[in-house]
């Protein structure tokens, strides 16, 4: 019994001094995630603050423990081995605190090789200072650090039994081949495996999977004229389906675009207007795709990271939700903690068993999980083959967001060998809300633009190869003649194409971040059609329904485009947009251009109980006012820009110089599409007129 208490003493000892000094370095850099806000809110859940470190505290312990009792065991082979070591607490301390580094080396170096980018993303050093010790990292070279170190422990268990049951030690024979069992069943839960691959035949009605990448640009995939080739699976696709060459999203940021993408209205409809809806805008004004497919009998799930925490936050009711909670709450950015301990505990977590235990770490934004969420599709994919319930399944994953962080080896296809800037493996300076705004108020100069682009087009590979697995996974299982298959984005991405980087900041000419990729595969669709005229992202529920045979709502803005695409006919569109919530003074922005305060004066919490943030209701009208409106067809786009003076509006010309404003050389054009623009905003009910403008902040 002694030798046991000596272990559990040792070890607890160890985790707890290894505990209090990471959080003790932690707080006093202390520095968490998510938007600045005023600091009496903030202020406010200092009580929460302390229930969050708390928990903290008691994981970093957990985990400390666990990954020190290893070392114990050796202790007590070696002093079975050795006459110079005894079975002490000090000797016990020493091997549970090497144990401990040696086994939190190896999770780091694995993620080192595997997603630095991960580590850079709370990182508050120099990530260069990381180079030399990733060039020795190799696949092989992880493989044998842990083969080494399984070997050792593996050794010493082995060991440790055998002398337990020589001594006759039946209590530490049970505690020695208790600890190694629950380690077994730790590696078990924690070990990620591919589905077994499951023969559909009992599906008859016709299926949906949606694969969608947040911040995904049209004209990387292919037939664009791009010159790298990123999308051979895509492609593939596109080859045996329809590929809506123009389609415009209403907004660009991720909760208004995926909102009008599955109920088929404009934002002012169905009162999405940003990132930070309140509480009962979330409850969206009529049925959504989803609550028509769970009335006609579909299982219907949704898959997706951080990215697509929206998929919850919005009650679009999907039957069964795998994704992140609410990012923009208070209560989960102060449960993630500081810095340190993010990088402490998000080197345990990319697994089931963090999933289930520390879901914040699991879908820390910012953090590639493409072959997870890829992974977890197919399990889906292979229990909906075995029953005869139609099923419509949604995959939307931060693969192509910023910061661009890739997986290995994809961060490296496209970077230059000798490259040693800061922007190796993600686009860098983005680790506080501060960092964020003080970046986005940057021009070109600024950012080494080759190298994000080189950073974004290695995300892009990946999400194609990913879609790969899913298409093979649905060929082999025999789904594939059944199931409508739909690659598809919340919005593109701005590369300074308009002046600034981002999303749904402008909307000056041909703006990349307001066009999506859309191809739909499957019965019912014409193959290897490239659809030419302006399509919108509200037209895609319709055109869903009407594949699938159900009856379309009246009450929507969209229409269904099957007709238009059998007949290769133009539904002659004109598609709206209108700008998201800039979080600084982004490049380009009219002097006079209508503003409201910063993103800390800008949100609040009403609600202290859920913690959501939301935009402060007495800015939401200035917000709205604020905000540049368009309207285009193919050839045309005209824009709105509200200012102090009254609206300013400028027109391009699609086709021949799509960023140079010719709005006086098309008098006619501009009068035609004004009429238009301005009954869209006269049915805008939260717009107010230019006079009741408040003086700018």
């Amino acid at each position: 019994m002694d030798k046991i208490l000596t272990s559990i003493y040792s070890c607890s000892i160890t985790a707890l001094c290894l505990s209090i000094t990471v959080i003790i370095l932690a707080v006093c850099n202390y520095s968490r995630t998510g938007p600045a806000i005023q600091k009496e809110i903030e202020n406010k859940f200092g009580y929460y603050l302390v229930f969050a470190l708390a928990r903290l505290s008691f994981w970093l312990f957990i985990i400390f423990s666990l990954a020190s009792l290893p070392g114990s065991i050796a202790v007590y082979t070696i002093s079975k081995l050795s006459s110079y070591i005894s079975f002490s607490l000090y000797s016990n301390m020493a091997g549970c605190f090497l144990s401990c580094v040696a086994v939190t080396f190896y999770f780091f170096i694995h993620q080192l090789l595997y997603t630095p980018g991960s580590i850079q993303l709370s990182f508050q050093y120099r990530f260069s200072r990381l180079f030399f010790l990733w060039k020795l990292l190799s696949p092989s070279s992880i493989e044998l650090v842990k083969f080494l170190l399984l070997l050792l422990f593996t050794s010493c268990w082995v060991a440790t039994l055998y002398f337990s049951i020589r001594e006759a030690n039946q209590l530490f024979l049970f505690y020695a081949s208790a600890s190694a069992v629950f380690y077994l069943y730790i590696y078990y839960a924690a070990s990620e495996r591919e589905p077994p691959l499951i023969q559909s035949t009992k599906q008859e009605k016709t299926n949906v999977v949606m694969i969608g990448a947040d911040t995904l640009r049209c004209d990387r995939i292919g037939g664009n004229g791009y010159p790298r080739d990123l999308t051979p699976n895509i492609d593939k696709l596109r080859s045996q389906g329809v590929r809506l060459k123009t389609c415009i999203t209403p907004l660009a940021r991720t909760a208004p675009s995926i909102a009008s993408l599955f109920t088929g209205l404009w934002p002012q409809n169905h009162r999405i207007r940003d990132n930070y809806p309140s509480e009962s805008d979330c409850h969206l004004p009529q049925a959504s795709l989803i609550d028509i497919l769970n009335q006609h009998g579909y299982l219907t799930a949704a898959v997706s990271d951080w990215c697509g925490a929206d998929f919850a936050k919005l009650n679009f009711n999907f039957t069964e939700a795998s994704v992140a909670e609410d990012q923009w709450n208070i209560k989960l950015l102060l449960r993630q903690g500081p810095s340190l301990i993010r990088n402490v505990l998000s080197l345990f977590t990319k697994n089931p068993l963090g999933k289930r235990f520390l879901p914040e770490f699991y879908y820390l934004a910012g953090a590639t999980l493409t072959s997870q969420m890829g992974r977890e599709l197919r399990k889906y994919l292979a229990h909906c083959a075995q029953g005869s319930q139609p099923f419509f399944i949604n995959l939307f994953t931060s693969t192509t967001h910023v910061p661009f962080n890739s997986e290995y080896p994809y961060y490296n296809l496209f970077t230059p060998k000798d490259y040693k800037g800061e922007s190796r493996f993600i686009m860098t300076r983005l680790a506080s809300p501060e960092e964020i705004i003080n970046k986005q108020e940057k021009s070109t100069e600024f950012f080494d633009v080759p190298q994000i682009i080189n950073l974004y087009d290695s995300c892009v590979k990946q999400f194609d190869d990913e879609v790969g697995k899913i298409l093979d996974y649905l060929d082999k299982s025999g789904l594939s003649d059944n199931t409508i298959i739909v690659i598809y984005s919340d919005h593109g991405a701005d590369f300074f194409e308009t002046g600034c980087w981002g999303q749904g900041n402008t909307l000056v000419g041909n703006d990349p971040s307001g066009k999506i990729p859309l191809i739909i595969k499957g019965p019912g669709v014409p193959k290897d059609l490239d659809f030419e005229p302006l399509t919108r992202s509200i037209d895609i529920m319709p055109t869903l329904l009407e594949l699938l045979g159900i009856p379309i709502p009246t009450n929507i803005d969209g229409i269904s485009l099957v007709p238009y695409v059998k007949n290769q006919t133009s539904p002659n569109l004109f598609a709206y947009q209108e700008t998201g919530i800039w979080l600084g003074k982004i490049p380009g922005l009219h002097p006079r251009q209508i503003c409201y305060p910063n993103i800390v004066e800008l949100l609040d919490i009403p609600n202290k109980d859920t913690g959501t943030l939301v935009v402060n209701e007495k800015f939401y009208p200035t917000v709205i006012r604020a905000k540049n409106r368009s309207i285009q067809n193919q050839k045309w786009k005209l824009v709105y820009i509200p200012t102090y003076d009254g609206p300013i509006y400028q027109l391009y010309d699609l086709d021949s110089d799509p960023y140079k404003n010719v709005i006086d050389h098309f008098p006619s054009i501009f009068a035609e599409l004004k009429e238009l623009l301005d009954a869209h905003i006269a049915n805008d009910s939260e717009h107010t007129t230019q006079n009741s403008v408040t003086p700018d902040y």
